[in-house]
């Protein structure tokens, strides 16, 4: 009966020292994959520069994900206002329509083609606001 009970006891012993042996390569797996999405997710900077009539009122660099839209970045930084999609105010400077002053931006110094909502940012890109008389 001893022997059986030690031989029982040894069993365990090695079941349990195997059990912890294989726990601990899934836990460094799991952390390895935690630490890659967190890196996958890791935030990026771009700069937004705010000019009126010329004259640079800001100059901030952002904190944005990776695939975020310019849109979202503004509304995240500065108080904007919009209408039908289009920013017409940051900041409490709005645009004056009678005026024929309204808000463009340039990105990474080239008149953008697309809208704030479609425009998606990439790490290092830098976007001029510009309020200024159309002509």
């Amino acid at each position: 009966m001893k022997k059986m009970n030690l031989l029982f006891l040894t069993i365990l012993g090695v079941l349990t020292i195997s059990g912890c042996a294989t726990n601990t390569p899934e836990t460094k797996s799991t952390s390895s994959n935690e630490s890659s999405t967190s890196q996958a997710i890791a935030q990026t900077t771009a700069t937004i520069v705010i000019t009126v009539d010329g004259k640079e009122v800001e100059n901030k660099e952002v904190s944005f994900n990776e695939g975020d839209v310019l849109y979202d970045v503004m509304a995240a930084n500065f108080e904007i206002k919009d209408q039908e999609g289009f920013i017409n105010s940051i900041d409490g400077q709005s645009q004056d329509e009678s005026a024929g002053k309204y808000w463009m931006y340039d990105l990474n110094g080239e008149m953008a083609l697309e809208g704030a909502k479609d425009l998606v940012l990439k790490s290092g890109d830098t976007v001029l606001f510009k309020l200024e008389v159309m002509k």
